[in-house]
Formats: C-alpha cells, structure tokens, sequence
C-alpha cells in the first residue's frame, strides 16, 4: 500500500525545487517460520507426556539430586572423574526430574523433539507463511537548476525510516522468536535514515566554429559528476551456537539467527566504542556488554527442572539496534564530444570510480559463540556458557562497493 504527495515549484524556468512523502505500508509478507517449534512443558500442563522443558540434557552422579549435589560428595570442577568424584562409578547420568524420570536426550537435543506440535518432524521444519508486516516514510527533497549558460546541478536529500520483522526472504529468520514476529519488529537491514545525493554537469564554453579544426579540438569538453553520502546499515549481534533460544532447540537451531541482547548496565550507545571496526585493536562493539536470556530454575511457570542453569529463551527487541558508520562516493567524468560530419560524432570519455578512493565499510563481525563448543551435555555445577567471544566481533572485514577505478571509452556514433 503506497502513500505519495509531492509538491514542486519552478521559481523560474531553469530552478526546480520539490519535497515529497512517500509511504509504504506492507501486510501478508512472506517470512520463514518454523511451524513445529517446540513447546514449553509444565508439570501443570504437559506436553506429550513431558513436565519440564530443557534444551540440554544436564548430567550429574548417578542418583544424586542436583538440588542437594553437595551431600553425594560431588566436585563439580572435576567433573565425572569417578578418582575425584567417589559417587560417580561409571561416568555422568542424566540428572534426576522431580517426576521421578531423569532428562532425555533426543535427536534435537534435551526433549525437544518430544514437544513439537507434530512428534515425528523436526522442531526445525520451516514454513514460507504470509505473516510479516513492514512499513517505510520517507522525506524527500530535491532542487535542480536546469541546463542554462553551460552549468546544470542537483541536490537531493531523503529522511526516510524503514521497518519490519524480516529482511528479504532468506533461508533463516534473523529476528528473535520466530513464533513471536513482532518481538523483532525494528530496522530493516537496508535502512538509510540520511541519503545526500549531488549531481553536477558543466559544458565548457565553445570557443571557435564547430566546424573548424581549432573547434574540433577546443569544443565539446564537459565535466560532470556525482557524490552521495548515506548513513551505514544497521545491525544486530547473533548467536549461532545455540547459546540462546535453547530451550526451543538447543544446539541445533539452524534455521533462525537470534539475537543477543546487551547487558542491564549497558545502552546501544555504551555498547558502540566509536569506531569503525576497520582499524586494528579498534572493534567497534564492547564484547562485555552482552550477555545470554538466562532462566533460572522454575521459571515459565515450573518448566525449567531444579538444578537447570543452563536453558536460555529468546529475546525481545534489540534488532538492528546498531548502526554503521557513514558510507561516502564521489564520481567524476570528463567528456568530449567532437562533430566530425553532419552525421557523425565521436565521443571521448574519462571515467573515474570513487575519485578519493574512500573505503566504505560492511557492517562488522555480529555473530558470537557463547556455547563455543556446541556442548548438549553440560555437567552439572560446571560453566557451560563463556563470554562472547572476542575473535572478531566488532571487526570489520569487508567493505561495500569498490576502490577507485578508472576507465576511458570511445563511441562513435552515426
């Protein structure tokens, strides 16, 4: 659904000048969602036969209760060493439920694949639903002074904000629960709040008769161009370790990238350093400044088991919450035309791409990995989830558009 009003005037007959609105209001668009996502179990309302919900089978001595692990004579920081361990007698056991059973391990990882809406098909069968929303409100502004005495210019200026749950089609949904699509409704990924856009055109003034052979080569000289400057692209930091949302999928989630949100004590604006990402030693994100959607035992109404530290849900919000910086481009030709006969014309051009060889940087490195070894079997009592790794989030190692490039062609034309 478009929305459009636009006002021009013409102050005289070589000046133009405009300002417009121009909407876009997107309903029924298609995004990847999974349809046999699993469910969240409770003892008060159980999923095919399952009370507790876990995305990571937790192993612990055999027979002894996580929740008084200290009277089995149990050292968490030894792990399952039965010579450390007196209790532990053949390796780690699942740990034991209040319901008497003790924690699954299905193909997906804890009981996941008990809780899907269709046991029998993956958590992570997909479907292409008519769902998503998006919307778009631009200013846009625009003067031109026409072609006269040789000299024609442009100046253009759009405001715009640009939103929605999904970015293009894509394999994966790169929000957070994908059950819950306004939870990552934000910036789109090609966003630019700011876009200038300047263009230029000079004829040189002809000197001599077209004719003549001092107006062949005098005559027909222009220079022109054109220079754009626009906000970076916008970003989120992902997980793509199933460090979060693991209760849903535990490590095998591959088909959403979810975000990880930033810590109580940090803003987007403490978590952005000011930099870039390209200069090295200089990231661009504070790896400190986010964290996991830990659960504690108990919570979602009883579903996490005792003794479960590990469970993870997925956030709200946070989406495209960063923004790179500014990306520039100026481009410059300078051409010559030349009237060789009534019917014939060669035309000389001198094409130079990013004239100031300025780099415009990708946005950086956004995916961490705070289960950084894919663990499904944390031992209870010992650290499964680090911090985010520091192996390149905030860096910078691509760039957008080329470096400078010059070419020259000639065109004949009758």
């Amino acid at each position: 659904m478009n929305q459009i009003l636009d006002i021009q005037w013409q102050p005289r007959s070589d000046l133009m000048i405009e300002i417009g609105y121009v909407g876009n209001l997107g309903r029924h668009e298609v995004v990847p969602i999974p349809f046999n996502q699993a469910g969240i179990a409770t003892p008060t309302h159980p999923i095919h036969g399952q009370n507790y919900t876990y995305g990571y089978t937790v192993l612990g001595p055999p027979g002894c209760n996580p929740s008084i692990a200290g009277t089995c004579g149990y050292n968490a920081a030894a792990g399952c060493d039965p010579t450390a361990n007196p209790s532990v007698t053949s390796g780690c056991a699942p740990i034991g439920l209040p319901d008497g059973t003790q924690m699954l391990q299905t193909y997906e990882n804890g009981n996941v694949d008990l809780r899907v809406p269709y046991v029998g098909l993956s958590s992570q069968a997909e479907s292409y639903t008519a769902a998503g929303i998006s919307a778009y409100h631009g200013l846009q502004t625009h003067v031109e002074k026409r072609l006269s005495h040789g000299l024609q210019v442009g100046f253009s200026y759009t405001f715009s904000h640009a939103t929605d749950e999904q970015s293009a089609l894509g394999l994966f949904y790169n929000g957070n629960n994908p059950l819950k699509l306004r939870s990552a409704y934000g910036l789109s990924d090609f966003d630019r709040k700011h876009v200038i856009n300047f263009t230029y055109l000079y004829e040189f003034p002809k000197f001599f008769e077209r004719s003549s052979w001092r107006g062949r080569i005098t005559n027909g000289w222009a220079i022109q161009g054109l220079a754009i400057i626009q906000s970076g692209q916008p970003y989120s930091v992902i997980d793509f370790s199933g460090a979060v949302g693991s209760i849903f999928y535990g490590t095998s989630d591959g088909i959403t990238n979810p975000i990880v949100p930033l810590t109580s004590s940090c803003s987007p604006a403490k978590a952005q350093l000011g930099a870039n990402g390209a200069t090295p030693g200089l990231p661009a994100l504070d790896a400190n400044c986010f964290t996991l959607p830990l659960l504690n035992p108990g919570d979602l109404n009883g579903a996490i088991p005792p003794g479960d530290t590990y469970e993870t849900t997925f956030t709200s919000g946070q989406r495209n919450i960063f923004r790179q910086t500014w990306q520039k481009r100026t481009d410059l030709s300078l051409v010559k035309s030349t009237q060789i006969t009534e019917r014939v014309m060669a035309r000389f051009s001198f094409e130079v791409f990013n004239l100031t060889n300025t780099a415009s940087f990708d946005i950086p490195i956004n995916n961490v990995s705070q289960n950084l070894f894919f663990n499904d079997f944390p031992i209870y009592g010992t650290q499964l989830y680090s911090s985010p790794t520091l192996s390149g989030l905030g860096v910078v190692n691509k760039t957008i558009g080329s470096p400078r490039q010059i070419q020259m062609s000639l065109h004949l034309n009758f």
